[in-house]
């Protein structure tokens, strides 16, 4: 499957590559040579799927097919994608899903699902709606697209794949649940915090402006879930434990930690507690069971 876009007034054509920027910066993938662009004015992502397209908070919108993108939105063959008057045309090679992948009965096709333990991890933007507040759009869209990549190479350099992305939060995944996978999760929990702080730094007059930090939260669970193409047009994680690791997240604000993970990621991985510390059973939103949590206290070397 390949993807390209198409400048419609010049007739270029670009391949798209599997996370793509696109704005006036010269470090962007599709460079809009336009001062009413941003500098990562938007994005388009690859996925088992096909391609996502999300706009990066710029200031003058992104347009798919004359309607401004405000969430992330599936491309499909022809689309047209509007950036400040300078319009492009998306085209697409080959399908997001092949004769391996799906089993062919009775002239309809079936994807495949398998139900399989996961590791899940799941970051999101602490404090986001408050820096969409006080950030300039252009300022806000550089720093949310630093992070959307920041956490891309985080998740490739320890095995991990992204499902997706959703606003300002993104939910990853490995397919091992060994030892060794779980030391990685814990690794790549601490590389994006890190990169957060790093963006604090490179940054500093600017969150000094508004008073405020750039921080995010991060959820490790361990659980069974059912993964593959949930339809032709849908390739993810569906399950509780998805939706558990999510409400786990959102426990690090009221615990005031930066990353938690499940009794579940550490029961059958004794050796994992040396990195944590138990901080005892807590409810979580929308679930009458109780959830065993614990901060972690020590990233893995």
């Amino acid at each position: 499957m390949k993807g390209y876009l198409v400048n419609t007034a010049t007739d270029q054509k670009v391949e798209l590559a599997s996370v793509s920027l696109l704005g006036r910066s010269p470090e962007c993938n599709v460079i809009i040579p336009d001062p009413r662009a941003s500098r990562r004015h938007a994005m388009i992502r690859r996925q088992d799927d096909g391609y996502w397209f999300f706009d990066l908070g710029s200031f003058n919108g992104s347009y798919l097919n004359g309607s401004r993108v405000t969430a992330a939105r599936k491309l499909a063959q022809g689309d047209a994608l509007e950036f400040a008057d300078n319009h492009f045309r998306f085209e697409q090679e080959g399908d997001a899903f092949s004769d391996t992948t799906a089993e062919d009965l009775g002239g309809s096709t079936i994807a495949l699902i398998r139900s399989t333990p996961v590791i899940i991890l799941v970051s999101d933007v602490q404090g986001f709606t408050s820096l969409s507040e006080k950030l300039p759009p252009d300022d806000l869209a550089q720093v949310i697209g630093g992070w959307y990549g920041d956490c891309e190479s985080i998740m490739a350099r320890h095995g991990a794949t992204v499902d997706k992305f959703i606003g300002d939060c993104v939910l990853a995944y490995w397919t091992q649940v060994t030892p060794e996978s779980r030391l990685s999760a814990l690794r790549a929990a601490g590389e994006l915090i890190e990169a957060c702080a790093a963006t604090q730094v490179a940054r500093a007059e600017l969150f000094e402006n508004i008073g405020q930090a750039f921080k995010a939260g991060v959820a490790l669970h361990v659980g069974k879930v059912a993964y593959g193409g949930m339809s032709q047009r849908e390739f993810t994680l569906v399950g509780d434990p998805v939706n558990l690791t999510f409400r786990l997240e959102g426990l690090t604000r009221d615990l005031n930690q930066q990353v938690l993970v499940s009794g579940d990621f550490l029961r059958d991985w004794p050796d994992g507690r040396q990195f944590c510390e138990s901080l005892g059973v807590h409810q979580v939103k929308g679930r009458a069971q109780s959830v065993e949590v614990w901060n972690v206290v020590k990233v893995p070397g």
